[in-house]
């Protein structure tokens, strides 16, 4: 009897080790691994709560694989996306998404955090640095000349998982999400590789890395496509350009 209730143990442990390791593969936000093992129920439920987020896009990357073949295209994204991985590490981000030549990086997430602004824009600084040197490595790869954006911002947003069964992602929505995606078109438009909300700039704190590393112009009073009201943005430059 002992053996058989040992063994069934050992089996709910292996069961229960297996469920863990499946749910963690079904999500696909880096960083949160740990704590989806300590709660499985993590994001179950659509959450308020307020986050930092930042989206980064490559630019003149669409029509690439016409000119150099898929492969290579699918290898150098691959090495933008391994970049982007390791700044939002660095910084304590979560990647939410990986969207065609772009990703987008929340910071909040498993809890908010008081420097979630401070460290959102630390990020976007180290990726613009990092992606700058990245691209200039890879001049030859390409016949025209390829960019990048970033766009940041902060304020509430609602937290959730997507999909069912074996496929699911942590997504982020609202307002904030969506100034966040517009802001790179903004930095596109002044001809800048950051534009940041004056949320995220005044929660950053006036000591953070934007203003150490680079040079900021704002705020500007900004109409973002799709929304009614303007907001106010201030625009990144590196110190080194």
């Amino acid at each position: 009897i002992y053996g058989a209730a040992e063994l069934w143990l050992d089996r709910g442990r292996a069961r229960h080790f297996a469920e863990q390791s499946a749910l963690l593969q079904r999500i696909e936000a880096p960083g949160l691994g740990e704590w989806l093992a300590r709660d499985p129920n993590f994001l179950a439920a659509p959450v308020r709560q307020n986050a930092a987020v930042i989206f980064i896009d490559l630019s003149g990357f669409t029509g690439l694989s016409e000119n150099v073949g898929p492969v290579a295209v699918s290898e150098m994204l691959s090495g933008f996306f391994e970049l982007v991985d390791e700044e939002a590490r660095a910084h304590g981000g979560a990647i939410t998404s990986f969207m065609g030549d772009g990703a987008m990086i929340l910071f909040g997430l498993p809890e908010p955090a008081d420097d979630d602004a401070a460290r959102a824009a630390a990020c976007a600084v180290s990726l613009c640095e990092r992606t700058r040197a990245w691209l200039q490595a890879h001049a030859g790869f390409a016949p025209k000349k390829i960019g990048f954006k970033v766009g940041a911002h902060c304020g509430p947003i609602v937290a959730s998982r997507l999909g069912t069964g074996d496929r699911q992602q942590i997504t982020a929505a609202g307002d904030t999400i969506n100034v966040g995606s517009r802001l790179m078109e903004v930095a596109a438009r002044h001809g800048v590789e950051l534009a940041l909300s004056a949320e995220i700039v005044r929660a950053a704190g006036s000591d953070s890395v934007l203003t150490q590393s680079g040079r900021m112009e704002g705020p500007l009073e900004t109409a973002l496509r799709g929304r009614a009201s303007r907001i106010d943005v201030w625009l990144w430059r590196s110190r080194t350009l």
